[in-house]
């Protein structure tokens, strides 16, 4: 049986969606799945069209031979079946009506996809993000003055059947606003274009003092979590300026504009902005677990991806468990639709849970041979017998690699499969990632590569935080280098001495361990810079051609396809 998942990308009153993706379920097993950016190289691209043709031609079916295709649809009242089917044509997929299934929540949607595809038999899933599905009938025609999804707990279950029951609704309310727009707010304000760049917030609260981590952003009023932010969708900016004058007494300008140096005042707002998002999310996941005593625990929705947040879930709450989806923005609303339609519309058992994110179809010899040979006049083709050790020892060198091995990572964390690679013993590596070739701001780190066997030692990890679909594996917790081993790997260390490691296990990604065990044979250090393999604005690389012209574009020192290496062409 196949289910074809993807998310809808249209509302009704003609407002966009981003995010779109597809995901190709086989009898209850995700055999592909990618977004829409990948193929259509526009980022956050609000399609699904190429990702599901994508996902069909790699499975070696039509959209007419599936036997259902499950969407969502965000900022929405859920639609009628024959509605969302129209609109899937409208996108150019030829669908019946009676394919289509409706998963009647966006958040249960974000909590099939953690929950059923966690290796747990019940757990506890938070869902954070911007908002849902408009809750009841639609009393205003902008969305965010109704009722909506924004913040939500799920008890959920699984053996006989399948059961993912909400059990607490937070900022609901037409004049209230969830813990992911609090964070957006913030991130507007400090001059970030959008919610998409929630991650610099982070980054630069990493900058703090923290003299303003106890403010009350959120607080509880009655067993329900509220943010004493106002909710002024159009007005974002001045919302945060408004209620930072009111709390600390201080006139401000109306934020920071883009381009505009950072100041201390912008440190400590990220800082304020990111500490009281660890304190709401620890709280919430800490009265769901003493309420129904379910000591695992799942999250969903985009600010699952807040790292630093998800390392104090994990060492502060003595949990048995944590699993964070790793396409846990609204990506992975395709395979979560697929999963809840599979499990718990048709209650079939499960069969899969998910240890690597490598979802993305792969790429023969001869499509590799002719992406090179369309560059021909660009490139040269390096013939190598043993071509991890040769990475190795250029990576050894100092020089940056572009990495490109099977099929690509769902979701936005590069994670071995469409890599930039670097030594992380230099200083000038995060120097030259920033000034030439990813073109981004200095106080933004980068990501550490480390082999499972050596994890611990080089980070503050347990074993469970090690162990395969931990959110280490999936670049989705911040850990503390540790303090003796930091002078020796200072292009991945963050200003407070965190990281954002990635653990690499020999079982899920065989070439790239076995890269950074020959890069410790040569350096004694079994760690490597990584970070995505895009140009700045570009999604990630899909292709053996978007990852030579990319490599071109950057300047990369040489670029591995599958085991070919390409060099630049020396004129």
């Amino acid at each position: 049986m196949d289910i074809l998942g993807v998310n809808l990308t249209r509302t009704s009153t003609g407002t966009d969606l981003y995010d779109g993706a597809a995901v190709l379920l086989r009898d209850g097993v995700p055999m592909v799945a990618i977004a829409e950016e990948r193929l259509t190289r526009a980022k956050h691209c609000g399609s699904v069209q190429q990702a599901s043709q994508y996902c069909l031609d790699a499975m070696g079916t039509d959209i007419r031979s599936v036997d259902y295709v499950a969407v969502s649809i965000c900022c929405e009242v859920p639609p009628p079946a024959d509605w969302a089917a129209h609109s899937l044509r409208l996108q150019g997929l030829d669908v019946r009506d009676d394919q289509v299934v409706v998963v009647p929540s966006h958040h249960l949607s974000h909590a099939a996809s953690a929950f059923l595809a966690s290796p747990y038999q019940q757990a506890i899933t938070v869902v954070a993000d911007n908002e849902g599905n408009i809750l009841g009938p639609r009393t205003r025609h902008e969305y965010w003055l109704n009722s909506l999804e924004r913040t939500t707990v799920w008890a959920c279950t699984s053996g006989s059947g399948t059961e993912i029951r909400r059990i607490a609704s937070h900022g609901d309310q037409p004049d209230e606003i969830s813990l992911g727009a609090a964070y957006n707010y913030i991130t507007k304000w400090l001059g970030f274009s959008s919610y998409h760049d929630a991650g610099q917030t982070m980054a630069l609260a990493a900058h703090a003092t923290g003299k303003w981590r106890d403010s009350r952003l959120f607080e509880w009023e009655e067993g329900r979590l509220r943010c004493r932010l106002p909710q002024r969708h159009d007005a974002k900016v001045e919302a945060v300026t408004d209620w930072l004058t009111a709390e600390f007494g201080i006139s401000l300008d109306q934020g920071r504009d883009p381009g505009e140096p950072i100041s201390d005042l912008h440190h400590e707002v990220a800082g304020l902005a990111q500490s009281a998002l660890e304190r709401a999310l620890l709280d919430l996941v800490r009265r769901a677990v003493e309420e129904t005593g379910i000591r695992t625990v799942c999250l969903a929705g985009g600010t699952a991806l807040n790292c630093v947040a998800n390392h104090r879930i994990a060492r502060e709450l003595d949990l048995d468990g944590l699993f964070i989806q790793p396409a846990a923005s609204d990506v992975g609303q395709a395979l979560g639709n697929a999963l809840w339609t599979w499990h718990r519309l048709l209650g079939q058992p499960r069969r899969w849970a998910m240890k690597s994110a490598a979802l993305g179809r792969p790429y023969g010899a001869a499509e590799i041979r002719a992406a090179a040979e369309g560059y021909g006049a660009h490139i040269d083709v390096e013939p190598s017998p043993d071509v991890v050790g040769a990475v190795a020892s250029r990576l050894a060198q100092g020089q940056i690699v572009g990495w490109f091995s099977g099929g690509s990572e769902y979701g936005i964390r590069a994670l071995g499969q469409r890599s930039i690679l670097g030594d992380p013993r230099r200083r000038e590596t995060k120097t030259r990632l920033d000034l030439e070739i990813k073109c981004r701001e200095a106080f933004r780190p980068y990501a550490p590569s480390v082999t499972a066997e050596s994890a611990s030692e080089w980070f503050d990890l347990t074993d469970r935080e090690i162990a395969p679909g931990a959110p280490a594996t999936f670049m989705l917790q911040a850990a503390p280098v540790r303090r003796h081993l930091r002078f020796r790997i200072p292009a991945v260390v963050h200003v407070d001495g965190t990281a954002r490691v990635h653990v690499v296990h020999p079982g899920q990604d065989a070439d790239y361990h076995a890269l950074i065990e020959r890069f410790r044979q040569l350096t004694g250090i079994p760690v490597l810079l990584n970070t995505s393999f895009n140009a700045a604005g570009n999604p990630i690389v899909e292709t053996p051609g978007d990852a030579i012209a990319e490599f071109l574009a950057m300047g990369l020192d040489c670029l591995v396809l599958d085991g070919l290496l390409i060099t630049p062409r020396r004129r």
